[in-house]
């Protein structure tokens, strides 16, 4: 029984190994959980934790999240102090990084508003960069925005977005007190169905 163990145990390392490389090269996790299901006798919710908790990459601060979406520049005011990373919730796996696009054009201010009200949550700076960085040609087609706020010193609310600047990727800052036309994709998160 100790050997069989050992052997599980060791298999198992170098499965994670793997499922990390395949994380690093951009694997999502919808991939991971379909190459889980079709390789390994794993039930789904073993598969689900194995994704969210074990082959997620860990980035522990805000500098390296930012570094892992690899913007060719960013606004100095899109910093830690004032979008502090959010802690992860307990029932963060059962909720996904979503982009929502309205029909028509959209206030700011009453995106945020509205967006709560069709059930989805507001998608914070730590995972919508997660989401950015596992999806880096994403903004080089439309801009995403990041549904955190800060008010500026001027008094102006804002929030994040990474979008094609001269054509390369950055990581701006945009008021909210302005409309968004349809091609914005708003982060949000949404309850996995």
């Amino acid at each position: 029984m100790g050997k069989q163990k050992s052997d599980i145990l060791s298999g198992m390392g170098s499965g994670f190994q793997i499922l990390k490389a395949l994380r690093d090269a951009g694997a999502t996790d919808e991939d991971l959980r379909r190459i889980i299901a079709e390789n390994s006798p794993f039930p789904k919710l073993i598969a689900d934790l194995i994704v969210t908790k074990v082959a997620k990459p860990v980035a522990s601060t805000f500098r390296d999240l930012l570094a892992a979406c690899r913007q060719d520049w960013v606004s100095p005011d899109f910093n830690g102090a004032n979008y502090p990373l959010e802690p992860t919730d307990p029932d963060e796996a059962e909720w996904e990084v979503y982009e929502y696009h309205f029909s028509e054009t959209a206030n700011g201010e009453d995106a945020f508003k509205n967006l709560e009200k069709l059930g989805y949550r507001l998608c914070g700076v730590r995972r919508a960069m997660e989401f950015i960085a596992a999806y880096p040609d994403l903004q080089l087609d439309h801009p995403l925005v990041i549904t955190a706020r800060w008010q500026d010193p001027r008094g102006y609310w804002c929030a994040p977005f990474a979008d094609r600047g001269v054509g390369k990727r950055r990581l701006d800052l945009v008021y909210l007190a302005r409309g968004f036309d349809p091609r914005y994709g708003w982060l949000v998160l949404r309850k996995r169905g």
